[in-house]
């Protein structure tokens, strides 16, 4: 069994560690927050009071973190993980998701190292994460894959490898940005049907059923429906927005057109704008409508 540090303990975090001490391994958790770490500390986990201090001798280090300033923090600050004395051909995994500019320059800087860089978005919702069903995203040599497959055993079902280190990262910010046009398409397609005096309920049921049907819609659409608020969030307005923009940056970067994906990126603007970063997602229909003077919808 591997010896792993886990930086980053937060709702996607926490299922990926119980699942790896689960199968075995030996887990070191830091967290920003150490009260979030006591769950795990209970299932076997050791805390760790920085990120040097959980890296210290491991085969492996996972970082699930909310964005490059974090990313950054974990890694290359005063106490960050590669300060830590690690053994040659370590595996640096990083699971958040980032902008594809700070994962190239963190992956040089690993590899500066003698350490094996691995990107590996994940994709999932935290029940994915808690049954270890999660899509992990990777962008690899194919040898360093190869060696982290046990690790990754326990937490997906599924892995896609799309090319060399940098790859994951493009694709899942490709993948994101597609979800927040979806999401943010649908609150305004609900907020028009309202609007027209459909009921939301139907509204939602045909949009599921029809051609315009997605896991997203499908989700998303009876939420909004029932006027739901203050629900566990599972992906929040702020974390739509700074992946649409990362989604955007690397589209730009790229050469290539992201007109509806900056759409999408204005509509969760709004919703932080408006003081609602912190709700969940689906919360942006209330955006739309106070962008109209229209107020929230409840049942």
């Amino acid at each position: 069994m591997a010896k792993i540090a886990y930086l980053g303990a937060g709702n996607m975090g926490q299922g990926m560690i119980l699942r790896l001490l689960s199968a075995g391994h030996k887990v070191a958790v830091y967290n920003r927050s150490p009260e979030k770490t006591r769950p795990l500390q209970e299932r076997g986990a050791n805390f760790a009071a920085s990120p040097r201090a959980a890296a210290e001798d491991v085969d492996a280090i996972f970082s699930s973190v909310s964005d490059d300033q974090a990313s950054r923090l974990v890694w290359t600050g005063p106490e960050g993980a590669l300060s830590s004395k690690l053994p040659p051909q370590t595996l640096v995994i990083e699971c958040s998701t980032l902008s594809h500019d700070w994962v190239m320059e963190l992956a040089g800087i690993v590899v500066s190292k003698g350490l094996r860089y691995i990107d590996c978005p994940v994709a999932g919702r935290p029940d994915a994460a808690a049954s270890g069903d999660l899509r992990l995203f990777v962008g690899a040599h194919e040898a360093d894959l190869n060696a982290a497959g046990p690790l990754f055993q326990p937490i997906s079902k599924k892995v896609f490898h799309f090319g060399p280190v940098g790859a994951g990262t493009a694709f899942k910010l490709i993948y994101n940005l597609m979800g927040a046009i979806q999401v943010a398409a649908l609150a305004e397609a609900m907020v028009q049907a309202e609007g027209a005096g459909i009921d939301l309920h139907v509204a939602a049921e045909a949009f599921s059923n029809g051609f315009t049907g997605s896991p997203h819609v499908i989700r998303h659409s009876a939420v909004m429906a029932e006027g739901k608020r203050g629900q566990a969030v599972a992906f929040s307005g702020r974390g739509r927005l700074k992946d649409s923009l990362y989604g955007v940056h690397l589209a730009e970067k790229l050469g290539r057109q992201a007109e509806i994906g900056k759409a999408a990126a204005h509509v969760f603007e709004q919703m932080v704008n408006l003081g609602m970063g912190a709700a969940n997602d689906s919360e942006v229909i209330d955006a739309l409508r106070a962008a109209v003077g229209v107020g929230s919808h409840s049942q």
